[in-house]
Parts: C-alpha cells; structure tokens; sequence
C-alpha cells in the first residue's frame, strides 16, 4: 500500500512546470515595447511560420530555446493547457487554456498580447498591450 501511495505523490509532482500566473509580470504599452517586438508586429508575414507555432523567438536568427506543446485533457480531445518548454535547461511553463497567442520571446521575457488575432484584426498598433513575464 505504501508503494500505491509513494507512485501517486511522485505522479503528481512530477512534472516540474510552473503556471506563468506565478511569474513577476508586467502590463507594457506598445509604445514601450523594444524595438525587436514592434518590428515583427508590423512585419508579421517575415514570422509567418513561427506564427504557425503559436511561439515567435526574437532575435530570429539566433538558435531556438523554447518550444510550444498543446495538452490535452486526460477526457475527450481538448486542450488542457500550453506548455512553454526552456529546451536547455527543462523548465517547462504553463499557459492556461484560452490565452491570447503569439506568445513572444524577447530577453529571457516572455510577451502575451492582451486580444486575439493581433495579427489580422488590430489596425491601431498603439492600442495593443501585453503582458511580459519573467522567465528564469
């Protein structure tokens, strides 16, 4: 019986990844976002295929760190939650279900936007606002 009990705890804190909720965060107006960001939302058909990912990593030439993994639920075909994967050093982050995508990668920083389809439907780009996290 100790061995049924020691296999359930070890399930249960297994998985090392944290909720971006627990993270510092900020909320950043487009206009004090870096100069990095603003290019690749004003030139979103350069990052067409990291859109595709749901994850844009900036700058984009350097060698990819982090990747994106859609959940699902232990029932049925639906997805529990994102998890944002530091592919280096294993940490993994989750991202609740139903948060606003591209998730930006900038300086060890992660950049949420606040609304959906940023990239079709937004024309006054200094109406955006996104919320950075601190990765560690």
């Amino acid at each position: 019986m100790r061995y049924l009990y020691f296999l359930i705890i070890a399930i249960l804190f297994s998985c090392n990844g944290r909720n971006i909720k627990t993270l510092k965060n900020d909320k950043v107006k487009s206009e004090n976002l870096p100069i990095e960001i603003l290019k690749c939302i004003k030139n979103p058909n350069k990052f067409q295929e990291e859109r595709n990912n749901m994850l844009i990593e900036l700058p984009k030439n350097k060698n990819v760190n982090y990747k994106v993994e859609n959940v699902k639920t232990w029932i049925g075909p639906w997805v529990a939650y994102v998890k944002l994967t530091n592919i280096k050093n294993g940490t993994c982050y989750k991202i609740d279900q139903g948060v606003p995508s591209p998730y930006i990668i900038f300086e060890n920083k992660l950049y949420i936007p606040n609304k959906y389809n940023i990239f079709t439907t937004e024309d006054d780009l200094n109406s955006l606002e996104f919320t950075r996290y601190d990765l560690k």
